[in-house]
């Protein structure tokens, strides 16, 4: 499991990382990406009276970083602090950023109606199972 990390919303990173995100050459900022998949179960219990086995739905969200590297101060293995740089990640996705997920017309629109709707019956799957009816 990943360690717990305060999330914040675009203005409080601009804010934040306002010198950096101004000056990309200054800290030699470099534009990044990863893609991650957000994924749902579908149970089979709900679905055709549980003759379907259970699916996993899985949609790729695409996440932008500015990476950039910028001045610190540390201590080195004789407790002196040390003046250095550091690289640092400063995500910029935005709202247009997984726009292909949201449009009617993109190759994700099924997938996007079927991960909606699974997580739907996950949903119910979970409340019947937590009322003891499974």
């Amino acid at each position: 499991m990943a360690p717990p990390v305060p999330v914040y919303n675009a203005s409080e990173i601009q804010n934040q990382y306002k010198e950096q995100l101004n000056n990309l050459e200054k800290y030699k900022c470099q534009l990044r990406s990863i893609t991650q998949h957000e994924c749902t179960f579908k149970p089979s219990t709900i679905r055709n009276n549980g003759n379907s086995p259970p699916e996993i739905i899985c949609l790729p969200f695409k996440r932008i970083f500015q990476r950039c590297l910028v001045p610190a101060i540390i201590k080195n293995d004789y407790g002196v602090k040390v003046k250095t740089e550091k690289w640092i990640n400063i995500e910029i996705t935005n709202e247009k950023t997984n726009h292909d997920l949201v449009e009617p017309d993109s190759k994700y629109s099924k997938v996007v109606q079927e991960f909606l709707s699974a997580e739907q019956e996950f949903k119910k799957f979970m409340e019947i199972e937590s009322d003891g009816q499974i």
